[in-house]
């Protein structure tokens, strides 16, 4: 099997480097031709998705001053706008059950589904996006109420998918009836990613996941016992255990040679503001379980190196070196695949790890370009 490789999509002028130097280097998100320019970069070398992930709120105005997540934009919107300037490349929308109703996200999902083929799939979050101070928003749900509400959000997804008819009775939403929309091609439902680490999480994710994204600083057994325990809960839901994939977060940093590999990477490191990543530590460890628990697993770290990676796992070299560090999450950590960030996120990074890094792995029999095989998840 060929390791499936994402692009962790920059829908905002920093994703992971909480650096104004490094932002300052990126493109305008706000112009649709950034976008198109990227999206189409990445079809050609070969990666098969593009992950969007999405907030509601900033992380604090330090944070927002460097254009970390700020202004973003929102996945389904520029999937809509992607989806006709691509072909095959499949897109990753992040969807917070917690601001929508499941019939609005039935229509949306359901439009774009259909009309790129069956090229999209949902990455499903119970949070509150960091805008946990709007006044009556999800910060008003408790945890594990949160979850409960996207289980039912997805169950009435899928029964509308399935048949265009709702008949739901639950705690948080009483639907009956038909409605319009195009059918999905995808039965039941589209492609589903988790990342819950709680209890309520793994088990949401156990009962309707199709791929568990684990952030890359997760250690190794951390990551092994976590994912076990997924796949015990599918197993117990009727559900093939193996179904479930894994997928891990890298954030690559790539030169020609090591030697301006450590430049790059050092360059980073010496750009980032450090009063924006503890606003940033605090704001994440306030408001996402997944990490508040590898951050305290990994005991104090330094503030430059969270700045240059956030929660990914770093992947800084040359392209032997970088090879490495994929082949590594594949062999050691079982995934079965990789969204890469890049801090600066440019087409020309992306043409350059496509010309660099996918030769290698494919001489190693890990990856093959999707052209061979179909684009896939």
């Amino acid at each position: 099997m060929s390791v499936r490789l994402g692009l962790f999509y920059p829908n905002a002028r920093a994703i992971h480097t909480i650096s104004a130097q490094v932002a300052a280097r990126n493109a305008d998100v706000l112009d649709i031709k950034t976008h198109i320019a990227v999206a189409q970069t990445c079809e050609k070398i070969g990666l098969d998705y593009l992950f969007l992930a999405d907030a509601w709120g900033a992380y604090g105005p330090q944070t927002s001053s460097i254009g970390l997540q700020d202004p973003m934009v929102l996945p389904p919107i520029l999937a809509a706008a992607l989806i006709p300037v691509t072909d095959k490349i499949r897109f990753i929308t992040t969807l917070h059950t917690s601001w929508f109703d499941p019939l609005q996200y039935v229509r949306i999902g359901g439009a774009l589904d259909q009309l790129s083929g069956g090229r999209w799939g949902m990455n499903i979050v119970s949070g509150s996006g960091f805008a946990e101070k709007v006044e009556g928003g999800p910060a008003a749900i408790s945890h594990d109420a949160r979850y409960e509400r996207a289980r039912e959000f997805v169950e009435v997804m899928t029964q509308a998918w399935a048949t265009g008819r709702v008949d739901f009775d639950g705690a948080h939403f009483r639907i009956h009836g038909a409605i319009v929309g195009p059918a999905t091609v995808q039965t039941p439902r589209p492609f589903i990613v988790s990342a819950g680490a709680s209890d309520a999480g793994r088990d949401f994710a156990g009962c309707y996941a199709d791929c568990i994204f684990m952030p890359g600083r997760t250690p190794k057994e951390e990551l092994k016992t976590r994912v076990a325990d997924i796949r015990r809960i599918a197993a117990r839901a009727g559900r093939p255990a193996n179904a479930i994939k894994v997928q891990m977060h890298a954030s690559v940093a790539l030169r020609d040679t090591r030697a301006e590999a450590a430049e790059y990477s050092e360059w980073i490191k010496q750009s980032i503001d450090l009063t924006a990543v503890g606003e940033y530590l605090n704001a994440v460890r306030g408001n996402i379980s997944t990490y508040d628990d590898i951050y305290r697993l990994l005991g104090e770290l330094q503030m430059r190196e969270i700045g240059s990676v956030s929660g990914a796992r770093k992947i800084h070299g040359d392209p032997q070196e970088v090879a490495d560090g994929i082949a590594e999450l594949v062999a050691e950590f079982g995934c079965d695949g990789v969204a890469i960030s890049l801090p600066v996120w440019q087409p020309e990074e992306i043409e350059r790890f496509g010309r660099l890094v996918l030769p290698i792995l494919e001489d190693r029999g890990l990856w093959s370009h999707p052209s061979t095989r179909n684009f896939g998840w």
